[in-house]
């Protein structure tokens, strides 16, 4: 009888572990996939941060009823400083335990970049600078690469007969990376000029006396204004004030209805090259969604969600995340046809533009 109780305990007591471990289990196998996303939520880049938000937002209500329950994004705003960017990534990484990490510009996506690759965190950063993924393995950015749009705008002044040119760009990485493609570009072209190139920090609102070394280079044809809001508009008054009356060529980040109203015109008929406009698809569903909204960057947020919900059904580990998006190739996304180029960077197709009377980027060409 001692044998037969003996016998009963050691089934109950196996039972309730069974109980637990499968208890454990499907707790587990319920844990949401998270994706951690670090934006200029607040700050001059704000409206940027907005719009990254809104590209997100959709993505979310876009996706099927079962990938919607599994996935949870959790939001933290950086103003697109360094030092706030890092305690984001940290708070997101210690704190709230995501899988995958996004983050916004190329200064954001190096801080980022620093951080997971000792954790094996994959990270999509919608970012130009190279050096975001340089010997990296969890890094990636996704955006067009800059010396595809240094080419593009090249390309369009050289038939136009613009010779000489002028830049002044901020001091943060992504500006420099385009500034130093678009510099390589005409160097390697020979067709047209970077006669003065000068550089400002991102608190700087008096840009008189680099404007008088720039219009002390002589007459120019080209002034090629490379910064973010706060400074875009306020840098084009004053080359006019100074006698640098130039057409305005430029990247990216024209688009700001904030820097179009303080620019008082100036930025009418600027000419620049950036990311190509995303599906006419995705442009009906995303103004149908957000009235009004740009779409700046809001596609490459999109596309990064998706991607990360597309590699998580595969497995939710890093290595898996990271071998599914290597091996991308003409994947299609909201931005076009995504194909790795091998180095965490995706072949992305990129526009030239103009600056209506609206403030709206209308299409010149894309490649």
């Amino acid at each position: 009888m001692k044998n037969v109780f003996l016998l009963f305990a050691v089934v109950a007591c196996c039972l309730v572990t069974l109980g637990r471990c499968r208890a454990e289990s499907s707790l587990t196998a319920e844990q949401p996939f998270k994706i951690g996303v670090i934006l200029p939520l607040s700050g001059a880049t704000a409206n940027f941060g907005l719009i990254a938000r809104n590209g997100i937002e959709l993505a979310l209500r876009e996706l099927s009823p079962e990938d919607r329950a599994r996935i949870k994004v959790i939001y933290e705003d950086d103003a697109m400083t360094n030092a706030r960017t890092a305690t984001a990534a940290q708070k997101l990484l210690s704190s709230d335990k995501v899988d995958a990490l996004i983050s916004w510009s190329s200064g954001s996506g190096l801080t980022v970049a620093g951080i997971v690759e000792a954790k094996h965190i994959p990270h999509i950063s919608i970012a130009s600078d190279p050096a975001v993924v340089k010997g990296r393995t969890y890094s990636f950015t996704y955006w067009p690469i800059p010396q595809d749009e240094a080419r593009l705008l090249y390309e369009y002044l050289a038939k136009r007969g613009v010779k000489r040119t002028a830049v002044l760009s901020i001091v943060h990485n992504g500006a420099l990376a385009v500034r130093d493609a678009f510099v390589e570009v005409a160097e390697k072209g020979g067709e047209v000029a970077v006669v003065a190139s000068e550089e400002v920090a991102g608190d700087v609102t008096d840009f008189r006396g680099v404007l008088h070394r720039i219009r002390g280079k002589g007459e120019i044809d080209g002034f090629i204004p490379i910064l973010f809001p706060g400074q875009l508009a306020i840098s084009l008054r004053q080359a006019r004030e100074v006698g640098i009356k130039a057409p305005v060529f430029g990247f990216e980040t024209f688009e700001d209805t904030d820097e179009f109203k303080a620019s008082g015109g100036l930025l009418v008929g600027a000419i620049y090259s950036t990311g190509a406009d995303p599906s006419p698809d995705f442009i009906s569903r995303y103004r149908a969604a957000f009235p009004g909204a740009s779409h700046y960057t809001a596609n490459q947020t999109y596309d990064a969600v998706r991607l990360l919900v597309d590699a998580s059904r595969k497995g939710r580990d890093g290595d898996t995340i990271v071998s599914f998006l290597r091996g991308l190739k003409d994947y299609s996304t909201a931005s076009g046809p995504a194909t790795s180029t091998g180095d965490n960077r995706f072949n992305l197709p990129c526009a030239l533009k103009v600056i209506d009377a609206n403030g709206s980027g209308l299409n010149l060409g894309e490649r």
